[in-house]
């Protein structure tokens, strides 16, 4: 009989816990990555909102935009109304905070609860009066718990928790409400209602208020018996709304009788003596004038956003370079730069091939010409502005030059050159890319005249034109004219004549090796316009990849994360 060796391969063992690796690393870093990818993503528009906030403010007070990030950042430091509005935030958090650290003695909190839990009992009767009037036993005893819920505010039976219920009630809205009141008239109030409430509190009649409310509870508790044996319980549900509030009450009565009064009471002395060196504080010559206006609890959203606003605020996390910032048009303009250092390389690879084309030369020369004509008609329309029948002639040929963009060889050779033009010097994608969808049908009609070698509806237009020009230059030397105004006028035909010799020129340069560049160039452009827009993986952890995306931009406050949702 062969016995085994106790010792065999640790091959098996070593596969098996990388195997076991290799399937928690499959179920953890995809998700791991994309929670990167999205927080990158925050954060890029995050930043991107921060500083179009941060302009909005600076244009406010400068009637003007700046692309300077430095100034603005120096700008924002500066300006003392955003500082005062973050001092006036600071001041009323230290009075909000001794608010709070009052109704957080437990006795308070729990005579607070007890406070808004009969405020909703008495509510919710009060509110389901309607129904109750079909059975006049349960209208009866709802009037009745109602009368009784609202002596809690007046009782002679326990004056002293009448009384602090009373001042506890006015801490508790001065807190919910304290905007409606300057710091220093909400800090008087407040000093007012812990005076009164360090004086009654120690006395409050706990015995009476605990017999009253149990005689309270039990009336409360049959009615809710008596709603639910009634077809009131299908159409309002407060039976369980007053059982839920009458759990309060009984919760906190039993804390309030157990809570221990001397050490709450010492509490209180001590809040109360807080609230007075802070309105001696607000009244001092630093704060004096700050303190009158209203109370500001927190800073606006924008306002957060532009006090916060450091050096990270103007670098995208993703690609660690400054965000780009247009302030030539109306509006502004910020926008990611990630991906468009490469997205503008591949775009100018893409019209190379058709960069140098003579077709878009001639055309520009030909706009060139058509341009000093509609000069030449200016000022002889300048000197003949007496003379209304030529004038007339001029200005309406001089709208009529505008035709010629209608023309859709004429117009597109030229808009494609434009587009070729603001690619050299533009990466933004936000420019680019409604740029591209715009000129790829563009050229796809153009090529098709090209092919077609047709421009006869150009050299019609420069034939309306010339034909035009020569009447207006014979009206002209068919009048009567001043010696001076006659040696000024020049002629309006000539300048356009040398639109001829470059008609002829385009009619030469259709060559089928243009339209294929052109064709290939619109389809390298579209291209390249998706995979800008699905962005490029990075391989990490060798099996795994992380998208870097381009995250957007935000154009005249529109965001352009948001028009994707």
């Amino acid at each position: 009989m062969v016995v085994k060796g106790s010792h065999g391969s640790i091959i098996p063992e070593i596969l098996i816990i990388l195997m076991t690796m290799l399937l928690i690393a499959v179920i953890f870093l995809p998700d791991q990555i994309w929670k990167e990818e999205a927080q990158t993503s925050k954060i890029c528009r995050d930043n991107m909102n921060t500083l179009y906030e941060t302009e909005q403010f600076y244009y406010h007070k400068n009637h003007t935009y700046t692309d300077s990030l430095s100034k603005l950042l120096t700008f924002v430091q500066n300006d003392s109304g955003i500082n005062r509005r973050q001092s006036l935030v600071l001041l009323t958090n230290s009075f909000t905070k001794i608010l709070y650290n009052v109704l957080s003695i437990p006795s308070i909190q729990n005579l607070s609860r007890v406070s808004q839990a009969s405020f909703e009992i008495t509510g919710d009767l009060a509110g389901n009066e309607r129904y109750f009037r079909k059975n006049e036993q349960i209208a009866t005893t709802s009037d009745e718990i109602i009368r009784d819920m609202m002596s809690l505010d007046s009782s002679t039976l326990f004056p002293n928790f009448s009384r602090s219920k009373l001042f506890v009630d006015s801490i508790r809205t001065l807190k919910e409400s304290i905007t409606d009141f300057s710091l220093q008239i909400a800090v008087l109030r407040a000093i007012n209602s812990t005076d009164f409430l360090s004086r009654y509190y120690p006395k409050i009649e706990r015995d009476a208020l605990s017999k009253f409310w149990k005689d309270e509870s039990a009336k409360i508790t049959k009615l809710i018996a008596d709603i639910r044996a009634t077809d009131i319980a299908k159409v309002s549900s407060v039976a369980d709304r007053l059982a839920k509030f009458i759990d309060q009450m009984n919760t906190n009565m039993r804390l309030f009788n157990a809570s221990n009064a001397s050490n709450d009471g010492q509490i209180l002395e001590v809040e109360k003596q807080n609230l007075k060196e802070l309105y001696q504080k607000f009244l001092s010559p630093d704060f004096f004038t700050l303190t009158q206006d209203a109370s500001l609890p927190t800073l606006s959203e924008n306002d957060s956003d532009i006090i916060n606003l450091t050096q990270n605020n103007f670098i995208c996390p993703d690609i660690k370079k400054p965000y780009l910032i247009d302030t030539q048009k109306t509006g502004i303009t910020i926008e990611c730069p990630n991906l468009l250092d490469d997205f503008q390389k591949e775009v100018q690879t893409c019209i190379d091939p058709i960069r140098d084309l003579s077709l878009f030369e001639r055309i520009t020369r030909m706009a060139g010409i058509i341009e000093n004509t509609k000069i030449v008609l200016d000022e002889n329309g300048e000197e003949l502005k007496r003379y209304t029948g030529v004038l007339l002639k001029i200005k309406k040929l001089q709208s009529e030059f505008e035709e010629i963009n209608s023309i859709h060889f004429y117009r597109y050779a030229r808009e494609i050159y434009e587009f070729i033009q603001l690619a050299n010097s533009e990466k933004r994608l936000s420019v680019l890319e409604p740029a591209i969808e715009d000129i790829l049908n563009k050229i796809d009609t153009l090529v098709t005249h090209l092919e077609m070698a047709d421009v006869s509806d150009l050299e019609k237009k420069i034939d309306y034109y010339q034909q035009k020009l020569q009447e207006i230059d014979l009206t002209i030397a068919e009048m009567k004219l001043p010696v001076n105004v006659r040696n000024r006028i020049k002629s309006n035909v000539e300048p356009f004549q040398a639109i001829y010799p470059l008609l002829e020129e385009v009619k030469n340069t259709f060559d089928a090796a243009h339209n294929t560049e052109l064709r290939k160039t619109a389809k390298s452009l579209e291209k390249a316009l998706v995979k800008v827009r699905e962005g490029r993986k990075q391989s990490v952890y060798v099996i795994f990849s992380r998208e870097h995306t381009h995250h957007g931009n935000i154009t005249a406050g529109k965001k352009s994360w948001e028009k994707e949702q």
